[in-house]
């Protein structure tokens, strides 16, 4: 059973910073995805995340809180699929989930979303 432990959480300011300069971004309505492909032995983890739902979009913190609760959950589930590629390859990945919409998600909705979302990423990763 997959966790999502603390070494899998991107905390890293410069890191987090060069995640968003880089040109390297995805968009499934309603996530949007930066990544960053980091020289091995950087970080302790091979795949590092950082999830965002902004105060802008997402006004209460009860609907906050919850969306990144969700997010969790389908990436927790789901991320053996980009370790895999990983591993192979010999990479680290820094990944930002961003949630976009102005209503809090639903989950059915949001795990077909990081299907075709992870799909999309393995074949970007894939090709570089």
């Amino acid at each position: 059973m997959p966790t999502f432990t603390k070494k899998e959480r991107l905390c890293n300011k410069k890191t987090i910073s060069e995640l968003y300069t880089s040109n390297k971004k995805l968009l499934v309505y309603p996530l949007s995805v930066h990544w960053l492909v980091l020289p091995n032995g950087q970080q302790p983890c091979p795949l590092q995340v950082v999830i965002v739902a902004p105060k802008k979009k997402l006004h209460n913190a009860v609907d906050r809180n919850r969306t990144k609760r969700l997010i969790r959950e389908c990436y927790r589930t789901r991320k053996q699929q980009i370790a895999d590629i990983l591993q192979q390859r010999g990479m680290q990945l820094a990944l930002s989930i961003n949630y976009i919409h102005t209503t809090p998600p639903d989950f059915k909705h949001l795990q077909h979303t990081f299907d075709k979302l992870f799909e999309s990423l393995t074949n970007e990763l894939s090709n570089d």
